[in-house]
């Protein structure tokens, strides 16, 4: 079983435990689906996930390492420092999605059906926007530019190298905006 492995963030040029063909690297042309900035990790840095308020992007792939969608999933998971469940998966030999209603099925069909790919799996970590302090602070969505401001020391750099090593092609709405107010190019 040939499979890829769906990237839009810091899986590209933070692999770590991601096993895959690095000679043939990651792809350009992957699907398209809408990906934002909409979780704030446990870190401070804000991430992109896959969000029905993101903006239509073509994501990046690479190719899995392992043939069997049991290993690549578990790898990824571990890669995410999460469990299986935060990882989709779509198996074309069964037709078979993982969640079974992930909003975007048509975009991943019509893609794999292009490629040689027998399965496709990807990181469907939810928007989140709740600060890891005592207080569990609740931050505005529309205040993302404003929340990045005011991130200070290791945090706010975090943050900029984040915004700074995220592919050009993942050109969503509010990193336009990240970048016209903040200069982080």
């Amino acid at each position: 079983m040939k499979i890829a492995i769906l990237g839009w963030g810091s899986l590209i040029w933070q692999p770590k435990e991601l096993k895959f063909n690095a000679n043939v690297g990651w792809k350009e042309n992957g699907p398209v689906l809408r990906i934002e900035f909409a979780r704030i990790s446990k870190d401070g840095r804000l991430t992109l996930v896959i969000t029905p308020n993101g903006t239509e992007v073509p994501t990046l792939y690479a190719i899995s390492s392992f043939d069997s969608l049991d290993l690549a999933v578990l790898n990824l998971a571990v890669r995410e420092g999460s469990g299986r469940k935060s990882i989709g998966y779509y198996d074309k030999t069964k037709d078979e999605f993982s969640p079974i209603d992930f909003s975007f099925k048509e975009n991943i069909k019509n893609w794999i059906q292009t490629t040689d790919f027998d399965g496709v799996i990807w990181t469907k970590l939810p928007e989140k926007w709740i600060l890891n302090d005592e207080n569990k602070t609740k931050i505005d969505p529309n205040n993302r530019i404003e929340y990045l401001q005011n991130l200070k020391g290791p945090e706010s750099a975090l943050a900029e190298e984040y915004i700074r090593n995220t592919p050009k092609q993942i050109a969503t709405t509010y990193r336009n905006q990240i970048i016209e107010s903040l200069g982080w190019e």
